[in-house]
């Protein structure tokens, strides 16, 4: 009789794809350095309204603030970077 091994788990998504597309939005408008109010008004909020989309999407990523937020999206939004110096 033949024995099964378990199948590896699944890799995990990164926290950043878990960011509702609303979040996401905030966060992108907090990156240009946009203030609650103007990312409200940008989106037909209400700048309390943004603070709780960026206060949901801190928690999805695990930060507490939204500056690390925007550079936790960042870091992943990145694309790799060469190895090599050479052409």
């Amino acid at each position: 009789m033949k024995v099964l091994s378990p199948r590896p788990p699944a890799p995990s998504a990164s926290p950043c794809d878990r960011l509702s597309d609303r979040q996401r939005e905030c966060l992108d408008l907090a990156a240009l350095g946009l203030t609650s109010a103007r990312i409200g008004d940008r989106l037909g909020l209400s700048p309390r309204t943004v603070d709780e989309h960026l206060m949901a999407a801190c928690r999805v990523l695990g930060v507490r603030t939204r500056i690390q937020a925007v550079a936790r999206l960042a870091a992943v939004q990145r694309p790799p970077e060469p190895r090599t110096f050479l052409p």
